[in-house]
């Protein structure tokens, strides 16, 4: 719906020589940047359940794509907005269910809240990158109903001056609109979250050779320098592969073998 294919199917055809098919599906049903949809469960969930919306639309495939994003103010530093892209594939003839996830920094989340007639509401839409990337526009004390589609700055204005004057507290709520065909920063996200996934499932496991073998988590506790006891350091990472189970552990990639004695409780 929103042309996430322009920042994924680059990496899938550089990578793994696979075309993107798009199938026509209504995933705002799903939730909705806007707010006035909920999503029905957590991120993973809910991009596993868009990927099984691909089967249904189109019976004769056997591996489908789907994309779920979320983003605001980060929860411990509030003032700074941050995000997370999270790409889920399905080949339901091998039994695959791989989700890859890119946390990012790199976004133009913005909101704020704005008196009718004030004038930092033209340096606030500058400051969002207004018309390159789109605003919502919502009553302060109902967001239930986001004006949407705003393309000139008049019409932002126009939009903030009449929902301000219907809030109960004479406010309106100018923020980014975050879906990826308008706003061109989380398509560069997409695409780097493209090319991690397509990467990844390039890999086969050495034991089933079923796509996807790669980082699945990682071990603590390298050992100090100083006594050799463990630290809080990694002490080396984990690969493993989602459909027969398969586990290995690898170095890490700095070559490191020991932590430095400040790391280390023991030496303190």
């Amino acid at each position: 719906m929103h042309a996430k294919e322009r920042a994924i199917a680059p990496a899938f055809r550089r990578v793994l020589g696979a075309e993107i098919v798009v199938p026509a599906l209504d995933t705002d049903t799903l939730g909705t940047f806007s707010g006035e949809v909920p999503r029905p469960d957590a991120l993973v969930e809910t991009a596993l359940l868009k990927a099984e919306m691909v089967f249904d639309a189109l019976p004769d495939v056997d591996c489908a794509l789907a994309s779920e994003g979320s983003y605001g103010p980060i929860e411990r530093v509030p003032l700074t907005p941050g995000g997370v892209e999270l790409l889920a594939f399905v080949d339901r003839r091998r039994g695959i269910r791989h989700v890859e996830t890119m946390p990012t920094h790199r976004t133009s989340w913005r909101l704020q809240r704005f008196a009718a007639g004030d004038p930092e509401r033209l340096l606030a839409l500058k400051g969002m990158g207004f018309p390159e990337f789109g605003v919502f526009v919502v009553c302060s004390s109902d967001m239930s109903q986001p004006i949407k589609g705003l393309s000139t700055v008049e019409a932002v204005i126009d939009a903030m001056d009449r929902e301000a004057r219907r809030s109960t507290d004479g406010l309106a709520v100018l923020y980014s609109d975050m879906r990826a065909h308008k706003n061109p920063l989380r398509m560069k996200v997409l695409r780097a979250a493209g090319f991690k996934l397509a990467k990844r499932l390039q890999q086969l496991c050495p034991r089933c050779r079923a796509p996807g073998w790669g980082p699945i988590g990682s071990r603590r506790g390298l050992p100090c320098d100083a006594c050799g006891e463990p630290t809080h350091w990694i002490d080396f990472e984990i690969d493993g592969c989602s459909v027969c189970g398969h586990a290995a552990s690898r170095p890490r990639k700095d070559g490191r073998t020991t932590a430095p004695r400040l790391s280390c409780r023991a030496c303190r």
